[in-house]
């Protein structure tokens, strides 16, 4: 639609709307809206028996379909421009089509909640403790066994300070507002309007008062690699550049010099990073080179998230810097996309649109004719292969800055340490000495956990019994500071029983090794070192992660345990030992993305180690120290595990010589579900025969987690050689996806979890 037409009188607007409908609507336009309604806009419309519902207007016409009788007219238009360019539009198209998902919900994710809304919040509720935190704890244990969801959200409270604004509370404790006024009630809590502060005008003030920093003098290897890019931005060229350069080795430096390229020629560039933790230190990284930044993450509150979409909307911004949503962030001439870390998980989007921003980012890149740079030490074999086929152009980094090398990695078989009563060690004796060793000497230590709590499951030693959800079907975490068992799927909460609940023996034993149980064993074996712990459970405030990583910084705890979210991008060079706790946990997954995962982790999280002039080494506890994976990681042997896990994918037409979709079914009974999947199965195994080229279906079976909050799942695999094959299939079953009444069908492309 052009300019002239979308400022014009056409009587119909084609609206698309954030519902599970693969279609648009089209609506009148009233006589006093003509000429109003602008391609790109929102507007609010009647929808069913709904009053009005927000859609987003993506075409005008002269005529429609439906009657004249028949159509509804648009209720109000809110934008008096476009905040949707044409490009926008057509990436929320290409999502639409290639996830599966409507128009609407693919316009409805490019946008903050608060700017859809439109909402300026002036006053907040806001929530007080009214007494003081150690009475608190004390209410909160007295409270569980009448009311675990007050119980949970006081605590979540005591947690983040006594003081919170109710909608961040709410959300962190999962509870609701009558949980809230309960508690208001019984006196425990204080709720009261106070005044927002007053919104900054549209202008980015410096972020910093240190002056610009001058930009590193390149290696070879850098320079090779930022040649490759400016090459392609001098052209306004297309590409995507795979800079795969091993920890510590200048990957950002990179960046930091193209980028400033991009700035010079009067461009934007976005940068992804995947962890909230790691955006304070990559913006204090890119603050000393740019003045004008703008940050999109999950963590802003609604009025900073708005704010800053208008500074990044009207150019005010050169670099953007944010999680997956970032990949939206609506620049007005996109000149370079860095997707940082670009084989983590977290970049899919396991709501709908279940979106890859990688994958999305290719696609806006594309169509704004910009070269994207995906950095890895660890690439996704995906973007590997795609390297190595001549679909990517590759750049290496080899070594480390400085000349600093690779920290040597010794493999602990935990098989033969023991601790009293027949226990294994949780931290062995090794990597305890290891540990004396760097604290004695001034320096620190991470431990890396890819568990929370204190133990993943709580077992019975006499008759095996192993305690699980009611309405999952999942071991219960134990977590020893709040003496609960949890369901990290549905939140439920409970206290441990005292005896085995099927042969009734005392002593149930807490089994498995968490965050929390591995910083309570560091705290007796090191009683005057200060240990931080960075999981879920303890980074609950909005700025909980800078705080936590500002005191590790400064060298104000000896110790950092943490999961995931300590395991990339972090540069601590005062690290010297590195202790991998148990790196058998995603070995055991169902997966056949599990030996890349845990390949990724491994090498990841050694390369936190040895980032400075003192060195480093890395210790892994594993019960499985011959796994390929761990041995591939120990030897920093990227390409050799890559040449093999290739192979072993070929032969199974799994991603990269293959496309996938997941599709899911689930609902409280499983009867229905049973029926549908093995209708919808044979279907699709109908269609893939008629296609003739390799195209199968694996399944209906149980998923492998086959119940969470009630609900039974069962999930089907389709497998083709191609992109194009894999959507004529699910193109054929579109009605048959809609699930009959009671049972709801997910449609998940290129998924990452099998569980």
């Amino acid at each position: 639609m052009n300019g002239a037409q979308a400022a014009g009188c056409l009587p119909v607007a084609e609206v698309a709307l954030n519902v599970p409908l693969r279609r648009s609507f089209d609506y009148l336009i009233p006589q006093s809206l003509r000429g109003r309604v602008p391609v790109g806009g929102r507007v609010r419309v009647p929808f069913g028996h709904r009053q009005q519902v927000l859609g987003y207007c993506v075409g005008l016409k002269s005529d429609s379909d439906v009657p004249a009788g028949k159509l509804r007219e648009i209720v109000q238009s809110l934008d008096g421009e476009p905040i949707f360019t044409e490009r926008m539009l057509q990436l929320a198209r290409w999502m639409a089509d290639y996830y599966c998902c409507s128009y609407g919900e693919a316009l409805h994710a490019a946008v903050p909640a608060a700017v859809h809304s439109g909402r300026k919040h002036r006053r907040s509720s806001v929530v007080n403790l009214a007494m003081p935190a150690s009475e608190a704890r004390a209410f909160a244990d007295q409270l569980f066994e009448r009311s675990p969801a007050q119980s949970k959200l006081l605590r979540t409270l005591v947690l983040m300070g006594g003081k919170a604004q109710a909608r961040e509370l709410m959300a962190s404790a999962s509870a609701s507002r009558s949980t809230l006024n309960a508690l208001r009630k019984k006196g425990v809590v204080e709720i009261r309007l106070e005044a927002v502060e007053k919104e900054e005008p549209l202008d980015l003030a410096p972020l910093s008062a240190e002056p610009l920093q001058q930009p590193h003098v390149l290696t070879d290897e850098q320079r090779r690699a930022y040649d490759l890019v400016v090459r392609r931005i001098e052209r306004g060229q297309f590409d995507i550049v795979l800079l795969h350069g091993v920890t510590s080795s200048g990957k950002t430096e990179v960046y930091m010099q193209v980028i400033a390229e991009v700035v010079r020629r009067g461009k934007q560039a976005i940068v992804l990073v995947p962890e909230i933790s790691l955006t304070p230190q990559t913006v204090r990284c890119f603050q000393s080179r740019f003045r004008r930044l703008a940050v999109l993450h999950s963590r802003l509150t609604e009025s900073e998230r708005r704010r800053y979409w208008h500074l990044i909307r009207a150019g005010e911004a050169d670099v953007v810097i944010g999680a997956r949503s970032a990949i939206f962030a609506p620049v007005p001439s996109l000149g370079l996309l860095v997707i940082d870390e670009e084989h983590e998980n977290s970049f899919k989007q396991e709501d709908v649109p279940r979106y890859h921003a990688r994958d999305v980012g290719v696609m806006r890149a594309r169509l704004d004719n910009a070269p994207v740079v995906l950095g890895s030490a660890t690439p996704s074999l995906e973007s590997y292969y795609n390297s190595l086929s001549g679909n990517y152009s590759a750049a290496t980094l080899r070594r480390r800055i400085g000349g600093w090398p690779l920290p040597p990695v010794e493999i602990v078989d935990m098989r033969h340490e023991w601790a009293g009563r027949g226990r294994p060690r949780v931290i062995s004796s090794r990597l305890d000495a290891c540990m004396r060793e760097s604290l004695s000497a001034g320096h620190q230590v991470i431990l890396f956990v890819n568990r929370r709590g204190f133990a993943p499951f709580v077992q019975c030693p006499r008759c095996g019994y192993v305690l699980k959800c009611p309405r999952c079907e999942i071991t219960l975490n134990y977590h020893a500071g709040i003496n609960l068992v949890m369901c990290h799927y549905c939140g439920l909460e409970q206290r441990p029983p005292r005896r085995c609940p099927d042969c009734a023996l005392e002593g149930i034993r807490y089994a498995g090794t968490g965050t929390e149980r591995v910083e309570t064993a560091v705290r007796e074996l090191f009683p005057d070192t200060v240990a931080l712990r960075m999981d879920s459970d303890t980074m609950k405030t909005r700025h909980a992660h800078e705080r936590t990583l500002e005191e590790f910084r400064l060298g104000r705890a000896g110790v950092l345990v943490g999961t995931q979210m300590i395991a990339k991008g972090l540069d601590f060079p005062n690290v010297t030992t590195v202790g991998v706790v148990n790196a058998d946990v995603a070995l055991h997954l169902p997966d056949f993305r599990s030996r890349e995962r845990t390949f990724q982790l491994l090498a990841q999280v050694a390369g936190r180690a040895g980032r400075g002039p003192a060195g480093g080494r890395v210790i892994v506890q594993t019960f499985r120290p011959n796994d390929p994976s761990i041995q591939a990681a120990a030897r920093y042997s990227y390409e050799q595990f890559a040449e093999q896990e290739l192979e072993a994918r070929r032969h199974l037409n799994y991603p990269p010589f293959g496309h996938m979709a997941r599709i899911i079914a689930r609902g409280t009974s499983l009867a229905p579900i049973q029926r549908y999947m093995n209708e919808l199965t044979a279907q699709l195994r109908r269609l893939c025969g008629q296609l003739g080229d390799g195209s199968h279906v694996l399944g209906p079976a149980l998923a492998p987690v086959a119940r969470i909050k009630r609900r039974y799942r069962y999930h089907t695999m389709l497998k083709c050689p191609s992109a194009a094959s894999l959507h004529k299939v699910l193109e054929e079953v579109t009605d048959l996806l809609k699930g009959p009444a009671g049972v709801k069908v997910i449609v998940d492309v290129d998924p990452l979890s099998m569980l």
